[in-house]
């Protein structure tokens, strides 16, 4: 959907990153912008220190943009295409990050529905995990939000799909904790 850049704000002169919607995916779903406009309200109901800050949604010349909080590190998929399998203590502390991370949004009544290593980033120095992307994210159902999402619309990825979600139903907060198991 975009790409990410590290800029610097320059009112608040902070480094932050740049979600850019990349052009030429821009014309082809008349719904990307006002996805990645939820992507933002969304993101910004949590605050968790396991979930990566979102701070604002703007435009400049004609390309959206969402300015993020920048963290130097490595995703989960990375880090294990670098290292193998992780030793079974080291995945288990990113795993309970992960849930906390995701206890914070489901509070919030947020549903990521893209949960997957490329969607962890991971501090070297601290070994601290932040859950990113939430561009497919939605209101859980309980409460009765609708989204952009046709149903029987199929988004998110299929190897860490849960069958309800791969099937176009209804994904909701144990739809992402199977993912976190996958």
């Amino acid at each position: 959907m975009g790409v990410v850049y590290r800029a610097t704000d320059r009112q608040l002169d902070e480094v932050v990153a740049l979600k850019v919607l990349r052009s030429e995916v821009l014309g082809e779903d008349p719904t990307l912008v006002e996805r990645f406009k939820q992507e933002i309200k969304l993101a910004r109901r949590i605050t968790h220190r396991h979930v990566l800050r979102t701070h604002d949604f703007g435009e400049a010349d004609g390309v959206p943009y969402i300015s993020m909080e920048y963290v130097e590190g490595v995703t989960l998929k990375e880090l294990v295409a670098r290292k193998g399998a992780l030793p079974a203590g080291v995945a288990l502390r990113i795993a309970k990050q992960i849930c906390q991370g995701l206890e914070a949004a489901h509070q919030e009544g947020v549903v990521h529905r893209d949960i997957k290593p490329q969607n962890m980033l991971i501090l070297p120095e601290s070994g601290e995990v932040k859950i990113m992307d939430f561009g497919i994210a939605r209101v859980s159902t309980v409460d009765g939000a609708s989204g952009l999402t046709t149903a029987g619309t199929v988004l998110g990825t299929p190897d860490y799909m849960p069958p309800e979600q791969a099937q176009g139903g209804t994904a909701d907060f144990r739809s992402d904790l199977y993912s976190v198991g996958v």
